[in-house]
């Protein structure tokens, strides 16, 4: 029996980046990002005037990683959870989500529906 392989996929370098440019007449998702040939979220750097008030930072260029830049689930090893201390666009939410340095304790979204509730 050989051993499936846990390997995920992930960018080679930011040179070697194939990706899909962002559909331009949106006007929900700001300027520098670009839709990850992998994993199908956004990345890229976005200057911070571009950013919906809501999403806006401190630094003048916030860099936006997707989930092929994440680190292994800490419970099964096999999915990836978004990079602590690092951002991330969410499509559905319009808005750009901090992952503070704490996230990495959590577990993927499929060991997270694998959970049973708890009871209080």
């Amino acid at each position: 029996m050989t051993k499936p392989s846990s390997k995920l996929p992930k960018h080679q370098s930011a040179r070697e980046y194939q990706a899909v440019p962002a559909n331009l007449s949106s006007a929900a998702i700001p300027r520098g990002l670009v839709r990850c040939a992998v994993c199908h979220e956004y990345r890229g750097a976005v200057r911070n005037d571009d950013l919906p008030p809501a999403s806006q930072r401190e630094e003048a260029v916030v860099a936006v990683l997707c989930i092929c830049d994440g680190i292994p689930c800490r419970k099964c090893g096999k999915d990836r959870i978004h990079r602590p201390i690092s951002n991330y666009w969410d499509e559905a939410r319009g808005a750009l989500i901090h992952c503070p340095w704490f996230s990495g304790q959590a577990p993927c979204k499929r060991c997270r529906a694998e959970q049973q509730p708890r009871i209080a």
